[in-house]
C-alpha cells in the first residue's frame, strides 16, 4: 500500500478513525449495517472473514465487549491498511491474518470463534464487471466462493456460535442450503430495501441451532 494513497477518516463512533485508499477499494454502507447487526457474547472471540479495511471488526469491537478480534484478509495492501487503523486506534485485542481464507482454521484454531462475520464478494467469477484487480477480488468470487466461506466458518465456530453474513437477496437460497450443509442453521434474515436495484440481506445462523427461521 502506497502511504500517500491513504486517507484517515472519522468513523463517527467512539472517536475511532480508519484508513482508506483514495482510489480502489473502500467500504460501503452494507459493511456498516452488518457491523451494527452482528452480536458477540461478552468476552467472546470474533473472526472477520474477507475483512478488507477492517471496518466491521473495528465497529463491532466498539459496540461489544470482545476479548479477541481476528481479521482475515487475502490482499496484502488491504491487510496492511487495516493494521495501520488498528495501530492508530490502539486496539490491542486485534490480530490481522494476511492469508487465503480456505483452511484458515488451521492457523487460527478449530472451534475458536463465538461469532464469525463476513461481508463476502457478491458476484460470481463469471460476472462481467469491469474492475481493477483489487476491486475484482473484493467483489467477485475469484479467490473464494460463498460455499468455501460458509464451510470455513463452520470449522471456526464453537457449537452454538453465530455466523453473520451480508449478501444480495438473489443468493439467499444458496446461503441457506450451504449453511445447512455445514451444520449452521439459518435463523434470521433482515432485508435491506434498496432504491437502486436488488435488495441486500443480512443473515444470522447458528452452528448446531434448532430449526426456526424468521424474516425481518
Amino acid at each position: 500500500m502506497i502511504e500517500n494513497n491513504l486517507v484517515l477518516e472519522d468513523l463517527q463512533c467512539k472517536g475511532l478513525f480508519i484508513y482508506q485508499g483514495k482510489d480502489g477499494y473502500r467500504f460501503t454502507s452494507d459493511a456498516v449495517a452488518l457491523a451494527n447487526y452482528l452480536t458477540v457474547k461478552n468476552n467472546g472471540v470474533l473472526v472477520d472473514l474477507c475483512s478488507g479495511s477492517g471496518v466491521i471488526g473495528i465497529l463491532a469491537n466498539a459496540k461489544n465487549r470482545i476479548s479477541q478480534v481476528w481479521l482475515v484478509e487475502l490482499q496484502s495492501n488491504l491487510a496492511q491498511m487495516s493494521q495501520k487503523s488498528i495501530e492508530y486506534n490502539k486496539l490491542l485485542n486485534f490480530k490481522v491474518v494476511n492469508q487465503k481464507l480456505q483452511e484458515i482454521h488451521k492457523d487460527i484454531g478449530v472451534a475458536i470463534a463465538d461469532t464469525v462475520v463476513c461481508n463476502p464478494p457478491y458476484f460470481t467469477k463469471d460476472n462481467k464487471l469491469k474492475l481493477n484487480s483489487e476491486l475484482a477480488i473484493a467483489r467477485t468470487e475469484i479467490a473464494v466462493t460463498l460455499e468455501e466461506i460458509i464451510e470455513e466458518a463452520s470449522k471456526l465456530l464453537k457449537q452454538g456460535g453465530k455466523l453473520f453474513l451480508s449478501h444480495k437477496e438473489s443468493r439467499l437460497c444458496d446461503i441457506i442450503c450451504d449453511c445447512r450443509k455445514y451444520g449452521i442453521e439459518p435463523k434470521e434474515v433482515k432485508i435491506l430495501k434498496s432504491t437502486k436495484g436488488e435488495n441486500e440481506v443480512l443473515i444470522k445462523a447458528i452452528k448446531g441451532g434448532k430449526v426456526g427461521f424468521k424474516i425481518t
